[in-house]
């Protein structure tokens, strides 16, 4: 499967590239070439959110099409209250985040991709004191799935939501004993979910389930949104398993 990856060049992308690597090629969406070695060959789109159509450039230019992309976008920090920090700094996370995501799904709907997957965090769901706009914009990001998948006959609109702080990130606070979820752990769920993710028999604009992802990332029974049988679009990792 080939893979394209908004975020290549995050803290999260690097890191899930190296591990989708083993099994699938990655084309990394990045604004820079990378200094170092890297597990994806890199689309440098350096003004992508702006301007999607150097996406579609690119990959042209490369000869490549792609089954399947993956949104690692968006970042994580803890500070000020969100109302304490103000309409500038409420607006570059927007920037930053849901603006990406947007246009990330936009653009895979555009290309017509198996499934188009975004990774979104614990902040989207739960109200976390100095979480700020990133709750937000978490939240709205989930939605946004949700309608482009309502919309959308011919891409598979899904989300991984990880309830945990990712291991090795040290911008987390795991004072007092956090659990924490391996990368690898993040990766395999994702790839279960891209796996499983081939377009099902349309009908009007329902799709029928091939099957579902369970609560620990792996394959599971189908599931559901309601009693229809179609996919939930939302899986959760959880640490602990």
């Amino acid at each position: 499967m080939r893979i394209l990856l908004f975020g290549a060049s995050g803290w999260i992308g690097p890191h899930l590239s190296a591990h989708l690597g083993a099994e699938h090629e990655i084309i990394g969406v990045v604004r820079s070439l990378p200094e170092g070695p890297v597990a994806y060959t890199p689309l440098v789109c350096p003004d992508w959110v702006d301007h999607p159509e150097t996406v579609k450039a690119g990959l042209a230019d490369l000869g490549a099409e792609v089954d399947a992309a993956v949104a690692a976008i968006g970042g994580w920090s803890v500070g000020d209250p969100v109302l304490a920090r103000g309409l500038t700094a409420f607006d570059a996370v927007y920037a930053s985040h849901l603006r990406g995501h947007f246009t990330a799904a936009g653009i895979s709907a555009d290309l017509g991709v198996g499934t188009h997957l975004a990774l979104n965090g614990v902040a989207s769901i739960e109200a976390l004191s100095g979480s700020g706009a990133i709750s937000v914009f978490g939240a709205a990001q989930s939605m946004l799935i949700r309608v482009a998948d309502a919309e959308t006959a011919d891409v598979r609109f899904r989300e991984l939501t990880i309830l945990a702080p990712v291991s090795g990130d040290d911008r987390n606070d795991l004072t007092g004993g956090v659990e924490t979820i391996d990368i690898a752990e993040v990766s395999a769920a994702a790839a279960a979910i891209l796996e499983r993710g081939e377009i099902a028999s349309v009908e009007s604009g329902r799709r029928e389930s091939p099957g579902g992802v369970d609560s620990s990332g792996g394959e599971g029974s189908p599931g559901g949104a309601d009693s229809s049988g179609d996919e939930e679009i939302v899986t959760f990792l959880s640490p602990g398993r």
